[in-house]
């Protein structure tokens, strides 16, 4: 039995967290939650940064392994407790999985315009007001569209669901919080992901804040 703690910003409102949360319980792991106070600067604590010297947040401790990056982490996780044991994070079939990466590559590193525009607290606290878009994040919303129809099968990434489907749905789900206008396929797909059982573990979780 691993030891496993994974520390999380404290507002439970970052993207990168909260797709490692949904893998270790799409794997049926457990493990202890430790909050990083972001706003307090404690993620620059010494501290803080022997356990993470990359002084982020996702970060997981395994016993005596620390790993940050998120995308690091689910592919560390997918190894460590791997198919049939576990359930899979990723396809087994290479050219699926190899697709899984870039559209995780995709989402993480990119559409900086979408992010900066629409925040990941959006998702959990609705703005108020209308939304009006420059030109640059129009251009991405049509890009990261384009890219979703041209990828997405009938429900899934691939013939199976993946972590790499709710990092693409949370960044979907940036438009839906801002009443931007989707396509059908796409709004049932974000939907699709929203209602597993992981995300919604982190939902539940994130409402206890409000209280």
């Amino acid at each position: 039995m691993h030891n496993i703690c994974l520390y999380i910003d404290k507002k439970r409102i970052s993207p990168y967290v909260m797709s490692v949360y949904v893998a270790l319980k799409e794997k049926g792991l457990n493990f202890q939650e430790k909050t990083v106070d972001l706003d307090q600067l404690e993620q620059q604590s010494m501290a803080y940064r022997r356990i993470c010297p990359s002084r982020k947040v996702p970060c997981l401790v395994m016993d005596d392994f620390h790993l940050f990056e998120s995308w690091a982490i689910t592919e560390y996780l997918e190894d460590a407790f791997p198919v049939p044991d576990y359930p899979a994070l990723y396809p087994r079939e290479s050219q699926a999985r190899a697709k899984c990466r870039a559209v995780q590559a995709l989402v993480k590193t990119d559409f900086m315009a979408i992010r900066q525009a629409m925040p990941s607290d959006s998702i959990f606290v609705p703005p108020k007001g209308l939304f009006i878009a420059s030109a640059e994040v129009l251009q991405d919303i049509q890009r990261l569209l384009a890219v979703t129809e041209s990828l997405l099968s009938e429900c899934w990434l691939t013939e199976q669901w993946s972590i790499a489907d709710f990092d693409l749905a949370f960044m979907l789900h940036r438009l839906l919080s801002q009443q931007i206008e989707l396509p059908d396929k796409i709004q049932v797909y974000i939907q699709r992901n929203f209602q597993r059982a992981s995300v919604q573990a982190w939902l539940t979780e994130n409402e206890k804040l409000k209280l």
